[in-house]
């Protein structure tokens, strides 16, 4: 195995990379690096050449950090050309799988395995009805995905050597930084611009995944129509809210600095597994003028006079209107945008639970740059009724001198947008 592991995550917003060391006790971070990738929806003023180009020219500012150009590295790739599925039969002889698994799956991958790349895991033999059972998930890669990312990562002077798709690299990242239990089920959302991974992990020795064709982009789009803004000034409304204190935001778009800010919110009620929960309701019509309240139109007229007491009292109470209003408006925004992908996790919990392929799912963790947006935790958490909390995979890898390469916070903030390029990079290369 090469003592430096490198991973290549080429995302449809930006190009992430992490480059790790084993150590006797885990992993140490060597280098991280990120580059946005322009596109013509954000970018209108680029040329089609330029955004045709966009993705490489990424890699090749990726490329200039001396701990990825010209390495070995592991890339995975996602979409609607990436096929994984379940599988199941009787148990057979060893010699035998293989040929019985790409039978299986002629039969659900939907379309020519002679123009797919087919690799298979085996999950731990079960019984059913006092006979064993084979278990596992097939996955199917069209290969001109794989060599359109194979080609792309050549041309920015990568040496791309392994393959993997974006939700087993995700599971990978968590199994090995946070480990896991055998009676534990977690579920890894991580939210990109146009495709949601996730990857369900039950005990061990069992992963389902899955991508959803939505993400933040869907933010950005609610973000433009709520508050009037074209789809640029939309999309770096969403990264401010997400990157910036919010109480340092300044003004424009509506109010919008007042009305993104964080503060507490409600948390969820405890429940068993996963069930029906009580969705949150969008903000209606007649509370849209309180939504969108400015700071300064508290209903108190220049001409009034007020006590010392009056006016602690009256800045309490506009400090929590401001705080409620902030929180309204974040959670009107994510019920807005975030609908669709909630609809699609629920129907994917509530498919495995069904069929008794897991017990319940003990909890959530988001990852990907849409995960800090203001409130999502709370919000992802009221919708499916499972502790949901922000993942960063760097929580737990050795920073060593890597820290002191980036400014403070660097690194906590950039940490949950790595967890693919994370996962890819503990790949034994």
């Amino acid at each position: 195995m090469a003592t430096l592991a490198v991973g290549i995550d080429v995302g449809t917003s930006s190009v992430k990379a992490v480059a790790l060391k084993r150590t006797g006790s885990g992993f140490a971070l060597k280098s991280v690096s990120q580059a946005d990738i322009r596109r013509a929806e954000f970018h209108p003023e680029e040329s089609p050449q330029s955004i045709a180009e966009a993705p490489l020219r990424a890699l090749e500012r990726v490329s200039q950090d001396a701990s990825f150009a010209r390495k070995a590295c592991a890339f995975a790739v996602s979409g609607p050309r990436v096929a994984p599925r379940l599988f199941k039969f009787p148990s057979i002889p060893k010699g035998e799988v293989e040929q019985a698994i790409r039978f299986e799956a002629e039969q659900i991958i939907p379309f020519d395995l002679a123009q797919a790349a087919l690799d298979f895991v085996l999950f731990d033999e079960a019984m059913e009805e006092g006979k064993p059972v084979m278990e596992g998930l097939v996955v199917a890669v069209h290969k001109e995905e794989v060599d359109k990312r194979f080609v792309l990562l050549k041309s920015a002077g990568f040496d791309p050597v392994i393959l993997d798709i974006d939700t087993l690299a995700l599971a990978n990242a968590f199994s090995e930084t946070e480990g896991l239990n055998e009676r534990e089920t977690v579920a890894l959302i991580n939210i990109g611009a146009r495709f949601t991974n996730l990857s369900i992990l039950h005990g061990t020795r069992r992963v389902f995944v899955r991508d959803i064709a939505t993400g933040g982009d869907m933010l950005s789009r609610a973000i433009s129509e709520i508050y009037g803004l074209d789809l640029p000034q939309a999309e770096k409304r969403k990264r401010e809210a997400s990157y910036t204190p919010l109480d340092d935001l300044e003004g424009g778009g509506g109010g919008f600095a007042d009305d993104f800010g964080g503060g507490e919110t409600e948390g969820f009620g405890e429940t068993e597994g996963f069930g029906d929960t009580e969705g949150f309701d969008p903000v209606d019509d007649g509370n849209e003028e309180y939504v969108l309240l400015d700071s300064d139109q508290t209903g108190f007229e220049s001409g009034d006079t007020m006590t010392d007491d009056a006016f602690a009292a009256s800045g309490e109470t506009q400090s929590g209107i401001n705080a409620a209003q902030r929180i309204s408006a974040n959670r009107a925004v994510l019920a807005d945008a975030m609908g669709d992908l909630i609809s699609e996790i629920q129907d994917t919990f509530k498919y495995y639970i069904n069929r008794r392929i897991i017990p319940r799912v003990d909890k959530v963790r988001l990852c990907g740059g849409t995960a800090k947006f203001p409130d999502i935790e709370e919000f992802f958490a009221g919708q499916l009724g499972v502790p949901t909390e922000l993942w960063n995979p760097f929580a737990r890898i050795e920073m060593g001198g890597a820290a002191g390469k980036y400014p403070p916070n660097f690194l906590d903030e950039l940490g949950p947008m790595m967890a693919v390029a994370t996962g890819l990079a503990m790949r034994a290369l």
